[in-house]
């Protein structure tokens, strides 16, 4: 990790002032999760700043390979990681690579079990169907998603 942080293009600034300053600052930041199979996901961000006990993200983008060997692609101006759970906020969109597209302006991912939800109007498309709702939960893993209050539009072809 210090190899990464003093290594160009990273810059590191850590301050030891007092309540509402960041300990550390971290700029043009790449996460990568790395298992025997090969890099998992690659998280980048323009700046963290590091609190104790969470880290502020500004400008996210995370990538990251399935297990169904789809790439999954999650933006959004800002985020907040807490443990293993990362609350997006602001112009947050989320696409994998069979064109499925889930927009929403406030998403909550759970890390460790792979769960996107929100409580707030969502947009999913996927080929020919648009569907509007209020909430979801998806599970990322197993491909489904659970959405409440729904209007779905399919569009046949002719």
């Amino acid at each position: 990790m210090i190899f990464l942080l003093t290594k160009n293009p990273y810059a590191l600034q850590y301050s030891s002032k007092g309540k509402g300053q960041p300990n550390i600052e971290l700029f043009d930041v790449k996460i990568f999760e790395i298992s025997k199979l090969g890099v998992n996901s690659i998280i980048f961000a323009n700046r963290v700043e590091r609190y104790k006990g969470y880290d502020k993200m500004y400008m996210i983008d995370a990538l990251h390979r399935s297990k169904l060997n789809l790439i999954d692609s999650l933006k959004a101006n800002n985020g907040l990681l807490i443990k293993n759970i990362l609350y997006l906020d602001n112009n947050v969109r989320y696409t994998r690579s069979d064109d499925l597209a889930l927009n929403s302006n406030s998403i909550k991912y759970d890390i460790k079990n792979k769960i996107l939800s929100g409580d707030q109007p969502f947009e999913l498309s996927i080929k020919n169907m648009l569907t509007k709702g209020n909430s979801f939960t998806y599970l990322m893993q197993k491909g489904i998603i659970q959405a409440q209050k729904i209007k779905t539009v399919i569009r046949m072809e002719q």
